[in-house]
């Protein structure tokens, strides 16, 4: 009896220290898949924050397999992908051969509004992923504006084949090498697809037919460390501006701002800066920031060190129309201020502040916020949060927003 019992005891001890053994397995390799996601997603917000023409793109996805993003193979002049959907470009992100549990390759897939090609449209704070991920089927939505997904696909299941022969894919319409087909390598379930070009996709429980694991990237994660850098770099040209415009304000009669130079004068609706030269007695200090800027336009030399240029992408993608700001009278050119009420901005109670820029967030609801009425700067109330301060443009009272949310309005400052 006693030997009885001491085998059932030595088995059941077996059996649940092969369990725990088993269980933290699993979740080391999850751990170990976690841990890709996460170096993947850095990887790509860093890169779409430091994108030198197109602030907030990310790359185009690898579709040979080779790590490294080529011009005539993976994309196209202009920056137009050749698909949507491929592996993660590593090599190109400057990351290590990031694997997944079962030593595959992660794939990723691209909303086209944040690829690199201009045509998708302009790039900012109001654009919106436009891909759908669905959590178990499509009766629950996970998101409706990923901007990126991330698939770890994990081992084969029935009826996938990844060695080099060829086959007709059903995600490309065309025969290429089973290794550079998705359907290879992500599955279907819920009625929807990882396979797919476009989406939607899924994120389920594994099964025997599903074993794809999803990490997603969306507007919200990805637009506010964008709008921090678009905005310390255009404050940035703002200090250069009135740096180099010292000369040209120098003296002149009713400029407050006496050789410090000055700011350029805010554009109400048509681009120019409301004051003389362009629109003589508008003068208005908040609003946007010009495309044809006075006292001195962008690019002029008044005093042998030249104004600096707006860069490209601030048109090109509209951050023009999504960038609040506003000068105090004292840091502005002679013209008599339509707008001010006082001498300086006050942020917070605190006066003397010389440039305040807002940034609104990401567009989470449904517009009025888009797209933008550009001759009518009431607009204001609906990008911002409920500060009133920042929202009423009719002083140059402003708050550091209240909202702790990631996706808040963020204020910058000069100084």
């Amino acid at each position: 009896m006693l030997l009885v019992v001491m085998l059932i005891g030595m088995a059941a001890a077996l059996l649940v220290y092969g369990m725990v053994d088993t269980d933290s397995l699993v979740l080391q390799r999850n751990n170990n898949v976690a841990a890709a996601f996460e170096q993947a997603k850095q990887a790509l917000i860093g890169r779409a924050v430091v994108d030198l023409n197109r602030p907030g793109s990310l790359p185009c996805p690898d579709i040979d397999n080779d790590g490294v993003l080529t011009l005539n193979v993976d994309y196209f002049s202009g920056g137009v992908c050749a698909r949507l959907i491929g592996r993660l470009p590593w090599r190109t992100l400057g990351l290590p051969d990031l694997r997944d549990d079962a030593g595959e390759r992660l794939w990723y897939a691209l909303s086209d509004m944040f690829s690199d090609n201009a045509v998708a449209g302009p790039l900012n704070s109001d654009t919106q992923g436009n891909r759908t991920v669905y959590r178990d089927s499509t009766a629950v939505t996970l998101t409706s504006q990923a901007v990126a997904v991330i698939f770890a696909p994990g081992t084969t299941l029935a009826g996938q084949i990844r060695d080099g022969s060829a086959v007709m894919c059903s995600t490309t319409g065309t025969t290429i090498a089973r290794t550079l087909c998705a359907a290879n390598y992500l599955e279907a379930t819920g009625g929807a697809n990882n396979a797919t070009v476009a989406g939607p996709y899924i994120e389920a429980r594994r099964s025997a037919t599903y074993n794809d694991q999803l990490f997603v990237i969306t507007t919200s994660e990805l637009i506010p460390p964008v709008e921090q850098r678009v905005a310390l770099e255009l404050r940035t040209i703002l200090q250069t501006y009135k740096a180099n415009t010292a000369c040209a304000c120098t003296n002149l009669a009713g400029n407050p701002s006496g050789n410090t130079g000055c700011y350029p004068w805010a554009d109400l609706a048509n681009g120019y800066s409301d004051a003389a030269p362009y629109n003589p007695g508008a003068e208005n200090n908040r609003g946007r920031i010009p495309l044809t800027a006075a006292p001195r336009d962008w690019g002029d030399n008044p005093c042998g060190s030249p104004v600096p240029t707006l860069p490209s992408w601030f048109v090109n993608n509209d951050w023009r129309l999504v960038v609040y700001y506003s000068a105090g009278r004292n840091f502005l050119g002679p013209d008599p201020c339509a707008t001010c009420v006082d001498s300086t901005l006050t942020v917070d109670g605190i006066a003397g502040k010389q440039v305040v820029i807002l940034m609104p967030g990401p567009l989470l609801g449904t517009p009025p916020r888009s797209p933008v009425p550009t001759t009518d700067l009431t607009y204001w109330s609906y990008y911002f949060d409920d500060d009133w301060e920042n929202r009423d443009n009719v002083n140059d009272l402003f708050v550091t927003p209240t909202s702790t949310a990631y996706t808040r309005d963020r204020i910058y400052t000069i100084p």
